[in-house]
């Protein structure tokens, strides 16, 4: 390829890199700018992050969303990895019409879903409810769960399972000590994924969370409205700050976005095409 080709891809690379980046980057630094408004001149100051954490609702809105997701993802990460190890027992066929119909869920756009959802909830007399929000937000990353499990189980090797079995292991020793062992990327992938679809949920928190339950999403649509807002810059900042953290400690762990993700493997299908 010609050098000047070269050149603009390159320049393409820089300018998406920029595009997703300078946002996080700028949120972090207005979380240390004093100025009123967040404008400049730039004056450097702590004194939102003692907001935060003094006269703020957010740390107790940000803490509720948290037990409410780890709530939802770990219950996913339970049904969904015993659902796709049933799926593994069913003909292609029918286990194919099954992944399609797992697929509605994430493609049906959430406001339908949430609308669709209050009114069921409504007619059979559980209104807007925790146990409403809780089941919708459940039904929304279920699918992630099964598909990326699923798709670990397609991956992985069946003869060890078939060897433990043959020397006597039991149904579960053999899940607990074989199986899952080796689904571990899709499951933590799926509870990743879960995790965090859950979390920026807002469509369905909005729509189906009970009077006085303010999630993290709520709360920040409810008080964004009203203005700028100096402390959720720092909050922004202390949330990017921890996900970079855990992604290090993945990283560290020996596993990879496209590792987890089911990426890495079928880059190197294509490849080996």
């Amino acid at each position: 390829m010609s050098k000047g080709f070269n050149r603009v891809m390159l320049a393409c690379l820089v300018l998406v890199l920029a595009f997703m980046y300078i946002p996080v980057v700028a949120i972090i630094g207005m979380s240390f700018n004093g100025t009123a408004y967040g404008m400049f001149p730039y004056v450097f100051t702590t004194r939102w992050y003692r907001v935060l954490f003094t006269t703020s609702n957010l740390p107790a809105a940000c803490w509720l969303s948290l037990r409410f997701s780890l709530s939802v993802a770990v219950t996913a990460l339970v049904l969904g990895t015993l659902t796709s190890f049933g799926l593994q027992y069913w003909s292609p066929k029918w286990a194919k019409r099954f992944n399609f119909l797992m697929q509605l869920p994430i493609i049906i756009p959430w406001l339908v879903t949430s609308v669709s959802i209050l009114l069921l909830a409504t007619f059979v007399g559980f209104g807007r409810s925790y146990l409403t929000m809780f089941l919708g937000n459940l039904m929304v990353v279920l699918p992630y769960v099964v598909l990326l499990v699923n798709g670990r189980f397609q991956e992985m090797d069946r003869t060890p399972e078939a060897a433990a079995r043959l020397l006597g292991a039991s149904p579960a020793r053999v899940f607990f000590d074989v199986t899952l062992p080796g689904i571990a990327p899709g499951v933590m992938a799926g509870g990743i994924m879960a995790l965090i679809v859950c979390f920026n949920n807002f469509v369905l928190q909005y729509y189906l969370a009970p009077v006085g339950v303010n999630t993290l999403p709520v709360t920040v649509f409810t008080r964004i409205k009203s203005g700028y807002q100096a402390d959720l810059n720092a909050l922004s900042a202390i949330i990017i700050l921890i996900t970079i953290a855990l992604l290090v400690a993945i990283s560290c762990m020996g596993y990879s976005a496209g590792s987890l993700f089911g990426m890495s493997s079928s880059l190197k299908d294509q490849k080996g095409e």
